[in-house]
């Protein structure tokens, strides 16, 4: 309980005063300097520099002000926060689509370009998973629910170019595009590819995932089609993506041609 209050305490400190532990991260200062350069009375610098001091985020060098390395790695956590706060504010209508337990990192959200369907242009974001495949050379994905009608487009996107592509198919889904004689011919085809490898296992949650080697995507399902989508090209959301697919393809089922009831393996 101690703990927590400490934190709160300190996240209140850097909301308060974030412009003069900015100032101090630029360069160290004197009281004088703070006081010029952010426009504040000599009372309110005494008053903030004690607080800092007393938060160990500053200390006092040569008649100097300076951040310490604590003061740094906080500014650090606390610009991480805000960055994740702004992407959570940016997704706002995407997630709004998404059930209250899907489990989204925030690090996925800061700093990711969201994409909404709209009536005129519904296929609008779909086209925004196809444009970050296309040139990848390593695609991951998940697949919970698929637009049967976008199955072929989006291998053919994916495999154009040379691709390798692997994906994890929903058990549910896979069930049903399997007893489907469209989407089972997509599926046939994808299996006698070269560069494609599906797998089927249990998928706990209900948006489409995707991880190349450069970007990370999410693909938000409605009733109706496709919500939305985001995009994030940061190390942290690409990271994340991964570990979703790694952690699914672990106990995954590899599918191969036998999988599908009724077609012979040609080879």
């Amino acid at each position: 309980m101690i703990r927590d209050e400490t934190s709160a305490q300190l996240s209140r400190l850097l909301v308060r005063r974030s412009s003069f532990v900015r100032a101090l991260a630029e360069r160290p200062r004197d009281k004088r300097g703070l006081a010029d350069d952010l426009d504040a009375s000599r009372s309110t610098v005494d008053r903030v520099v004690r607080d800092l001091l007393d938060a160990g985020l500053v200390e006092r060098a040569d008649g100097l002000y300076r951040l310490t390395c604590v003061g740094r790695c906080a500014l650090g956590a606390y610009d991480e926060c805000l960055d994740s706060l702004r992407g959570v504010k940016a997704a706002q209508d995407l997630l709004s689509m998404l059930p209250t337990d899907a489990p989204l990192d925030p690090a996925f959200l800061a700093g990711a370009s969201v994409h909404t369907s709209t009536p005129d242009i519904p296929d609008s974001a779909i086209r925004e998973l196809f444009s970050s495949v296309e040139s990848a050379e390593r695609v991951y994905g998940v697949a919970p629910v698929a637009l049967v009608g976008q199955l072929r487009p989006f291998y053919e996107t994916a495999t154009e170019g040379g691709t390798v592509v692997e994906m994890i198919i929903a058990d549910e889904l896979f069930d049903r595009l399997a007893a489907a004689p469209d989407s089972h011919a997509v599926i046939l085809d994808q299996l006698r590819h070269d560069s494609v490898t599906l797998y089927r296992a249990e998928v706990p949650f209900r948006f489409g995932l995707w991880a190349t080697e450069s970007e990370a995507g999410i693909v938000v399902y409605t009733d109706t089609g496709v919500g939305g989508v985001a995009r994030n090209d940061t190390e942290a959301a690409v990271e994340w993506a991964t570990e979703q697919f790694e952690a699914l393809r672990e106990n995954a089922e590899r599918l191969t041609l036998d999988s599908l009831d009724g077609v012979p393996d040609d080879g």
